[in-house]
């Protein structure tokens, strides 16, 4: 069995807190991805969900590939087959509501910039 010094283990210690030191002074602001507040950048909340709504399609496309592996292998009517199928249709529908969501976010940001124009003029 291995022994480790106090010293050693003191540094350890040290250097953690160093490195979680920054993350306390972080003032960057955090979105509220559910508010329709139109003083939010809608913009940015829409574009984070359009982000989610294509990692999510891309997973249900990887879930699909395998889909057509596991028939391959197992035959077609197999639990993996069922099983990978429900998972790529519940990416795809989690894909699906998300882009509601970024539809309904850039919505609010464009009503936002129509407005603006209008006081402009």
């Amino acid at each position: 069995m291995m022994r480790v010094s106090c010293p050693a283990v003191v540094r350890c210690l040290v250097l953690v807190a160093a490195c979680q030191m920054p993350a306390c002074g972080n003032t960057a602001s955090v979105f509220d991805l559910e508010t329709n507040d139109p003083k939010q950048d809608q913009k940015k909340i829409a574009e984070f969900y359009a982000h989610e709504a294509t990692r999510l399609r891309q997973m249900a496309q990887d879930y699909d590939h395998r889909v057509a592996v596991y028939e391959r292998l197992f035959g077609p009517h197999s639990d993996w087959v069922e099983g990978t199928r429900l998972l790529s249709q519940s990416y795809e529908a989690a894909a699906q509501e998300q882009e509601r969501i970024a539809a309904r976010h850039q919505r609010l940001h464009d009503r936002r910039s129509h407005a603006a124009d209008q006081e402009s003029r």
